[in-house]
């Protein structure tokens, strides 16, 4: 009597086998930094945006909205700036964000994006106004706080600045300047901090515009082309259903500001005058 192969059952063993053999693909592990208070921990564990909590609640939620895309779940870390290009660079399998995909970055990473694109200001004190009105006031003005490794150091000694004081968190910055320690700091046009009581009373924007950049999510070198294209197909999605838009009311805008008074603004922003 002829007994057939169980062909189902060998294909079965077949697969399993290949499977075994095949490299698995490690999670990415999520970094960002700079959150300042414009973030809360829900019950899960996971950083999430505060309504209306600005630029760095934007971000959080902008990767969140990517992550449930490609129905993933990966926790967010904050850790500092520094921190999170060490780990970058130095081990597999990050991604950090926001960061900007300078002439010093962009060999040395693969890149998601852009997830934003936003206007750096400066701030003063509103009791110590500086009066600034160019970039070239500002080089003048006794210290600007900066962010240390904050793609805004390497621009502005670009442009000539030698009244830079670095700090190693924006919080650090706004104390600084909340004590008139220094005479500006630089920040986006929607802050951290734009609905802190206290401190987006004391801190004011300036007219003064020092660069308008791109945000990306930045990956470890090792991480597979293949991925990195499935997260930019992610941000390409949730740009064109719609929730992306959703996002920016819900998240980057202070409360009673509409899209159509961001645009407007947006459009009249220029860097400078010099």
């Amino acid at each position: 009597m002829q007994i057939w192969p169980r062909w189902p059952a060998i294909l079965a063993c077949l697969s399993l086998a290949l499977a075994a053999t095949l490299p698995v693909q490690a999670e990415i592990k999520f970094l960002t930094h700079s959150l300042g208070g414009s973030t809360q921990v829900d019950e899960t564990g996971q950083i999430r945006g505060k309504l209306h909590g600005g630029r760095r609640s934007f971000y959080v939620e902008v990767v969140v909205a990517m992550m449930q895309e490609r129905g993933l779940e990966s926790r967010i870390e904050e850790v500092p700036l520094s921190r999170g290009l060490f780990l970058l660079e130095r081990e597999s399998d990050f991604a950090l964000f926001n960061l900007i995909r300078n002439e010093d970055r962009d060999a040395r990473f693969k890149w998601v994006g852009p997830i934003s694109s936003f206007s750096t200001y400066f701030y003063e004190h509103v009791n110590a106004p500086t009066g600034v009105r160019s970039i070239s006031d500002a080089r003048k003005v006794a210290s600007i706080c900066v962010l240390r490794g904050n793609n805004v150091e390497r621009h502005m000694r670009g442009l000539g600045f030698n009244n830079i004081l670095l700090a190693n968190s924006n919080e650090a910055c706004a104390q600084l300047l909340g004590y008139e320690r220094v005479s500006l700091m630089t920040e986006s046009r929607y802050p951290w901090f734009v609905n802190d009581p206290v401190l987006s009373t004391l801190i004011v924007r300036t007219p003064v515009v020092l660069a308008i950049t791109d945000g990306f999510i930045a990956l470890s070198p090792n991480v597979p082309d293949e991925e990195v294209a499935a997260w930019q197909q992610a941000l390409g999605t949730i740009r064109q259903n719609g929730l992306y838009d959703r996002l920016v009311e819900t998240y980057l805008l202070p409360e009673g500001v509409s899209r159509a008074e961001d645009d407007e603004q947006k459009g009249l922003e220029r860097v400078g005058p010099d």
